[in-house]
């Protein structure tokens, strides 16, 4: 199984609040340490929170910045629109869900629900063993 990962933000926002759980510490560090990425939707959705302190900004802040961040480009544009119109995902998930799809990665998340309609994605849950 490839250690490298597109990280959903809601598993960022985990590691941040230091979940405790260790089987997801160990995965996430293991994501971390193996050039895993984020869409550049997840850097929106983690930044744009209103309710950051400087120091809970500086926090997301150094953890994206060891993260790759893939840009929306056309290809993950034309793999979102697809999955919108053969299902009822969110647009920031589609997108999401598209650039891990577009750049062959699985996607680690907690909310699977989210992604279950999507065949082709491999979802990795970071709270499960491997």
């Amino acid at each position: 199984m490839s250690s490298a990962y597109l990280l959903d933000t809601n598993v960022l926002i985990d590691f941040l609040n230091q979940h405790p759980d260790s089987i997801f510490q160990e995965r996430v560090l293991t994501a971390l340490e193996s050039r895993s990425g984020i869409s550049v939707i997840t850097t929106i959705e983690l930044l744009g929170w209103r309710k950051h302190t400087t120091q809970t900004r500086q926090g997301a802040l150094d953890l994206l910045g060891i993260l790759r961040e893939y840009p929306l480009g056309r290809a993950e544009a034309q793999v979102a629109i697809q999955l919108r119109t053969r299902s009822a995902i969110h647009l920031g998930d589609a997108i999401i869900a598209a650039t891990a799809l577009t750049h062959g990665l699985p996607l680690m998340t907690r909310n699977m629900s989210d992604f279950k309609e999507i065949d082709a994605l491999t979802l990795i849950n970071p709270f499960e063993e491997a």
